[in-house]
């Protein structure tokens, strides 16, 4: 594979054959236009796409995936272009990349039931904000950069932040998918494949829609996802401490995530908190957030809004370790009794509480802008990597990540390479997230998802190939590390190694099978999950 401008050439039979299904405005052929749909975040090779399709109903996709495949093409789904794990990036010339955004329908809010039923391509700040006049949400609502993040992408990867504390991971608030499979047949999973039914019931007979969630898009292109609904907390707690040592800030963390009590729970380590303050929330950024909580809040966001203005752009400034924490609960009571219980441990712990900002600015504005999220303070690129572990081994795995990072740390002073770390849970896992920072290219995904101003000042910056490659290795040997220590992934794309760690060759067997039965060509995002085309 290579990030060289693709050289294979569509037959007239090929391009013509799309423009029929799609429209030939739902065909894209141009080379930068190729480029652009083919680039996710991770820097890892790939190649381009043959064709870009934007198709717009179901029944035109089914049919355009069949005529794909008949002819050897690969094809593979692009939701918002989050992903940094290779998760849609093509491994062969021979492919077509889905563009799956004009899927953008809610296409059914059931309150009785309490199911929401969405075509993949919706953004969860779409959903979330049309579900937040009824009163409603899913039970995971989302990541952070949910502006552009899918509904759909997120499944695939089994993403979490927002409501993981409490709900898990996005899987979990599943309960049936609709799928384009490599023939171009639509299965229907969960009990909405009831002839008499809805889709209010994930469970009936074996769980199929699970062989779907965190699949990476192996298996088939999700067209249509039917998530949990519950009703919105109407009271929500912030809380943030500081804490001078990692032990003392995971104990609490962890202590926290065993009562299920906050919706969210972060940590950020001394670099994160040092460059937040730069890149995240300043003094500005927060006076407009304080205006919505002010709306939202009455007399009890006026008293957040002057917590928040208090604490202003000072506020991760000289900090060891941070732990940031959203309380929810249906009444006043309830959300006040969860923050004194947190409170509680983090002082129990040798926490000191601090303005709550943070958490502050994060639940108000849940789906900014993805800019403080994908660059460092400086326009630096921005790479995570990340270990899913029990809570047992959170200190372990946290430990052993800066340990690593110290005896590294030479290497990348001389590189100029940066690095911070993120914890949080997903109900009763840890997850550790370092990231990597550098100066280099942006390109031009990239800049398209940060405001005009950045993207100018920025997209000077020169490629550094030397850098890159350094930072990359670092970020593998990271990884490997965390394999080593038990960790699972989450966007396993094709970056992570799935059949290497998992060690069963009965486990390895039924997921060669199923791919052989939903995709006996391997057709569909070949090189996902490990699972290589034609096996």
């Amino acid at each position: 594979m290579s990030e060289a401008a693709s050289t294979l050439t569509p037959t007239d039979e090929f391009r013509s054959g799309l423009q029929k299904i799609l429209g030939p405005g739902n065909v894209l052929l141009d080379q930068a236009d190729r480029e652009f749909f083919s680039t996710d975040l991770s820097f890892r090779p790939r190649e381009v796409a043959a064709a870009i399709i934007c198709p717009t109903s179901v029944e035109s996709l089914a049919e355009a995936v069949a005529f794909c495949t008949s002819l050897g093409y690969s094809v593979l789904a692009r939701g918002g272009g989050m992903s940094y794990t290779s998760g849609y990036t093509p491994a062969e010339e021979r492919a077509v990349l889905v563009d799956m955004q004009a899927f953008n329908r809610i296409l059914e809010i059931n309150a009785d039931d309490m199911f929401v039923t969405v075509e993949a391509g919706v953004t969860w700040k779409t959903l979330y904000e049309s579900l937040y006049p009824l009163g409603l949400r899913t039970p995971y609502f989302g990541p952070l950069s949910g502006m552009y993040a899918t509904v759909g992408g997120a499944v695939s990867q089994n993403s979490l932040f927002h409501g993981s504390g409490i709900y898990n991971t996005v899987a979990e608030s599943v309960l049936g998918l609709q799928v384009v499979l490599a023939s171009g047949e639509i299965l229907q999973t969960g009990s909405a494949a009831h002839r008499h039914s809805n889709g209010f019931y994930r469970h009936f007979g074996p769980d199929i829609t699970g062989l779907f969630t965190a699949d990476t898009g192996a298996f088939g292109l999700k067209t249509a996802v039917t998530l949990r609904l519950i009703t919105a907390p109407k009271e929500t707690g912030y809380l943030s401490f500081k804490f001078d040592t990692l032990e003392s800030m995971l104990a609490a963390q962890v202590r926290i995530a065993k009562l299920r009590i906050a919706s969210e729970c972060y940590g950020f380590d001394p670099y994160y908190n040092s460059s937040f303050e730069q890149q995240g929330i300043t003094f500005e950024e927060g006076l407009s957030v304080v205006g919505q909580i002010v709306r939202k809040g009455g007399v009890k966001g006026l008293k957040h809004a002057a917590k928040m203005a208090l604490g202003g752009k000072r506020v991760l400034r000289d900090v060891p370790y941070s732990l940031h924490m959203t309380l929810d609960g249906h009444t006043e009571r309830v959300a006040a009794e969860h923050v004194d219980l947190a409170a509680e441990i983090c002082q129990e712990e040798g926490g000191a509480e601090m303005a709550n900002s943070i958490p502050l600015a994060f639940r108000n504005q849940p789906f900014g802008g993805v800019r403080t999220v994908l660059l460092g303070s400086d326009g630096a690129v921005w790479i995570p990597v990340h270990g899913f572990f029990p809570l047992s081994r959170a200190i372990d795995a946290a430990k052993a990540t800066e340990a690593f990072l110290a005896e590294r740390k030479g290497l990348m002073d001389q590189w100029g390479i940066k690095t911070s770390y993120l914890t949080c849970f997903a109900g009763s896992e840890f997850v550790i997230e370092p990231s990597f920072y550098w100066l280099d290219e942006l390109g031009s995904f990239r800049l398209s998802l940060i405001e005009k101003e950045y993207a100018e000042e920025w997209q000077h910056i020169a490629p550094d190939e030397e850098r890159r490659a350094v930072a990359l290795r670092l970020r593998d040997e990271l990884r490997d590390l965390f394999d080593q220590l038990g960790g699972v992934h989450l966007q396993i794309g094709k970056y992570y190694p799935y059949f290497e760690m998992m060690e069963n060759k009965a486990l390895e067997r039924v997921i060669r099978g199923v791919k052989d039965v939903l995709d006996p060509e391997g057709r569909v995002n070949p090189g996902a999950l490990g699972l290589a085309a034609g096996g």
